[in-house]
């Protein structure tokens, strides 16, 4: 790791009371404590697993937390999960597959791919607001529920449904949208099969239907990044169906924490699958919450029809600010007591620092000390954020140069969002 050192300037505090010193030792060794030493120090070069921000843009949405107040916290009792990175990828499994369907659709009847018996297939009645206002669409009843097998011959003495549980029973158990619920029987063995209300619905209603195969072989799992800045055209995805060679032709679309759904193209590039991003409405329309993918697939295992669905969730964000490489520590007693961050931001906002710092034993093993975070309204103006290290905690450890800053994270308060992330950030000794 190479550090730079740009300047070395010392400040002695007892020049400034040198009409009371005397030449007792015990004054001298005050003096000599309260000596305060300024050094600069360079951030190592990025890492495999390590989060960097290329230019810095001005943010587009309004900032969740827009507090002037300066703050700063020491943890003199860190855990060791301070030091461990954080996951940059979400992984999901799904055993399930789930599609909105009209009224029309369901009295007509909608094909449903069975890969076991036992499976429970849930109905959900969903709110449209397309027209400008909400219409909610009429509730179900289970017993207005048919389920028939596709290319079976009718026989009134197979059922191939075991329980109905009604919105009621459902609500008491936690799901409380109203749906209705059927458990399949023994007899409900791999298939197509045809699900049809009998009721009369409005043709123009929105529902929800939800078939859960628990233990299923057939799982689908979907990989991906966890962060996408505003700037990113493209995520890559990762997507595999467990005891299954099939070629996979999935289908994708991004939902917004707003409930906004957009259609994503899907293309296989050198192995790995890629979701081109929307050039318009990208982002959210707010910093709140989470954006997901969502991808279902239809395909053949063995000759048998397998239909999954799986989402997983990350963080869409505007790369707003960025450290500089220089950064300007203060010493005492041989023991760093802070630093200083220069951060270059586009445009105003609050962005917090949060990092862990540790001491080499007599072993020469790093050890961790404490974690610290400091937190500041920044603008172009005044874009410095301090962070202090508590020298006593320091010297009380017992442990020597050179003492290092690891899990360094600048992060935009404004957005929830981690900006940037240093494993190996700083080494430093005077």
């Amino acid at each position: 790791m190479n550090i730079l050192t740009s300047a070395l300037v010392t400040i002695t505090a007892g020049v400034l009371f040198a009409g009371c010193q005397s030449d007792e030792p015990q004054a001298t060794e005050s003096k000599q404590s309260m000596e305060v030493s300024t050094k600069l120090f360079t951030l190592a070069t990025p890492q495999v697993g390590d989060l960097i921000i290329g230019e810095v843009q001005s943010p587009v949405l309004d900032a969740i937390n827009s507090s002037r107040d300066s703050i700063s916290f020491v943890n003199v009792n860190p855990s060791e999960q301070a030091l461990l990175l954080p996951s940059s990828t979400s992984s999901s499994q799904s055993d399930e597959f789930w599609m909105t369907v009209s009224g029309a659709e369901l009295n007509k009847g909608v094909k449903l791919a069975i890969s076991q018996p036992s499976s429970i297939i849930r109905v959900a009645p969903r709110a449209d607001n397309r027209s400008g206002s909400i219409i909610k669409s009429q509730s179900i009843s289970p017993e207005q529920i048919q389920l028939q097998k596709v290319g079976a011959k009718t026989d009134k003495s197979v059922s191939y449904i075991k329980s109905l549980t009604d919105a009621d029973a459902l609500a008491t158990a936690g799901l409380d949208d109203n749906s209705s619920a059927l458990t399949l029987s023994k007899n409900a063995t791999a298939g197509i099969y045809k699900l049809r209300v009998v009721q009369s619905l409005d043709q123009g209603g929105q529902y929800l239907v939800n078939v859960k195969e628990k233990g299923s072989p057939y799982q689908l799992t979907l990989s991906s990044i966890n962060r996408v800045a505003s700037d990113v055209s493209s995520m890559p995805l990762s997507l595999s169906l467990s005891n299954s060679q099939s070629e996979l032709q999935p289908q994708a679309s991004l939902k917004h924490a707003d409930g906004k759904i957009q259609t994503l193209d899907l293309k296989l590039v050198n192995g790995q699958w890629q979701a081109k991003l929307p050039t318009a409405s990208k982002m959210p329309e707010s910093n709140l919450g989470l954006s997901e993918i969502q991808v279902n697939i239809q395909t053949q295992v063995n000759g048998q029809a397998v239909f999954r669905t799986v989402k997983t969730a990350f963080k869409q964000f505007v790369p707003t600010a960025k450290l500089n490489s220089s950064v300007e520590s203060q010493w005492q007693d041989q023991v760093p007591k802070l630093l200083i961050f220069d951060v270059a931001v586009e445009h105003e906002g609050r962005f917090g620092i949060n990092a862990a710092l540790t001491g080499t034993d007599e072993l020469g093993n790093d050890k961790l000390i404490l974690t610290t975070q400091s937190a500041n309204w920044l603008t172009s103006k005044s874009s410095q954020i301090t962070l202090n290290l508590d020298a006593s905690v320091i010297k009380a450890s017992g442990l020597k140069a050179p003492f290092k800053i690891k899990s360094l994270e600048l992060v935009d308060q404004g957005q929830m969002a981690r900006l940037s992330y240093l494993q190996q950030a700083l080494i430093m000794r005077l």
